[in-house]
């Protein structure tokens, strides 16, 4: 697209290159320090008004046929100005040094015009040549006192795009290896409980075949299902673990929460807890209640100040709370929430048909998370 395409009048250039206009358009035909009017004065008092409206576009154009007017007025034998033209070359020099890139050649090229035009008048005086300089100086400073705290604007919305796309970034990296560790942890849960499937149709087969040819080959079948799926989920683990090094820890449960519990004692924190745990949890909902307890005593380790911390697991109208607390102070909770620990547990708890509950509570900070002891709802479609 070519340049001049983006030269535009602004609103508040505009109006205010109008309103200079009509004072200096009075002036030239209403007062009587004003000459009678030529092309050359009319052209000096009309069109740096004009070029007003497209200064914060175009600031090194403009300033150049502003350059370029003032030097054909400075060619009258008697050159005078308007006050709505001066004001307008004034708002030009601003607009130079706030919105241009690379001001100072034109700057300088205004300087000798005005010069010029001043040598030309019929009452020269020096002292007048030099306030026109403090003028054009200081009003051209203001200009890059204004670029320079746009461009500092600019560069901040640019780390903060950048910050955010970074912490999107983090959180989906986050969230693709939770849900692999995930992944994991469930192959080896899935896996017991096909594999007893299979070891246990395995055992009945012979005996239904005395009793039941049918019956026998169900359980024929149900036996080589089983075996097929566990191929098929030793394949799946293989894909899962080629770019990693091998899990070899056990898969962990609530019967290990003391261990984690007493880890955090071990540091030297003050840890209560509080373990009511119902027979019969599901291992799923067992292992992401064991990690949401984890994630809680680590984020309270890390940002909680080394003050007491709460830990309550219990299991009550067919759900199981778990419930981590500290009295950390406020700057904990935004410390934590900042992080991408509780983005991979949301996602273990919403796998398990799951709420989630985190952020700051009084002094403190609050992890709370409530697992359903049933079967969580199918999805279909990515809805329940």
């Amino acid at each position: 697209m070519p340049a001049w395409r983006g030269v535009r009048p602004t609103p508040i250039e505009s109006g205010l290159g109008a309103v200079l206009l009509c004072l200096s358009v009075l002036e030239m035909l209403f007062s009587d320090e004003q000459p009678a009017p030529n092309v050359i004065s009319v052209i000096a008092a009309v069109v740096p008004p004009v070029l007003v409206a497209f200064s914060r576009t175009a600031p090194e154009a403009v300033i150049g046929v502003a350059i370029v007017v003032s030097v054909l007025d400075s060619l009258e034998a008697s050159p005078s100005g308007t006050f709505g033209a001066g004001v307008a070359v004034m708002v030009l020099v601003f607009a130079l040094g706030a919105w241009s890139r690379q001001p100072w050649p034109w700057l300088v090229a205004a300087v000798v015009a005005t010069t010029m035009q001043d040598l030309r008048t019929v009452n020269f005086n020096l002292s007048d040549t030099v306030l026109d300089w403090v003028f054009i100086g200081f009003v051209f400073l203001m200009g890059r006192m204004v670029h320079r705290r746009t461009a500092q604007t600019d560069e901040l919305n640019n780390r903060l795009q950048l910050a955010e796309l970074d912490r999107e970034a983090r959180t989906h990296e986050a969230v693709s290896r939770e849900r692999t560790r995930i992944a994991r942890e469930l192959h080896d849960i899935v896996a017991h409980a096909v594999s007893l499937m299979v070891v246990q149709a395995g055992t009945a087969r012979p005996h239904a075949e005395r009793l039941d040819r049918e019956l026998a080959d169900v359980l024929g079948t149900i036996e080589r299902s089983g075996r097929e799926a566990l191929n098929e989920l030793r394949r799946l683990l293989h894909v899962l673990r080629s770019d990693d090094e091998p899990d070899l820890q056990p898969v962990p449960d609530l019967s290990r929460l003391g261990e984690l519990v007493d880890g955090v004692r071990r540091a030297g924190l003050e840890v209560h807890a509080s373990f009511d745990v119902p027979r019969g949890v599901p291992p799923g909902v067992a292992l992401c209640a064991y990690r949401a307890v984890q994630e809680g005593l680590t984020n309270s380790v890390r940002y909680g100040n080394a003050s007491p911390i709460d830990v309550a697991v219990c299991g009550n109208d067919g759900a199981l709370s778990v419930k981590v607390q500290d009295h950390g102070g406020t700057v904990a909770g935004e410390a934590i929430g900042a992080g991408t620990g509780l983005v991979g547990l949301r996602e273990r708890v919403l796998l398990c048909g799951g709420q989630m509950e985190a952020g700051a509570v009084g002094p403190g900070y609050l992890l709370r998370v409530t697992l359903p002891l049933s079967d969580p709802p199918a999805m279909v479609d990515g809805t329940a």
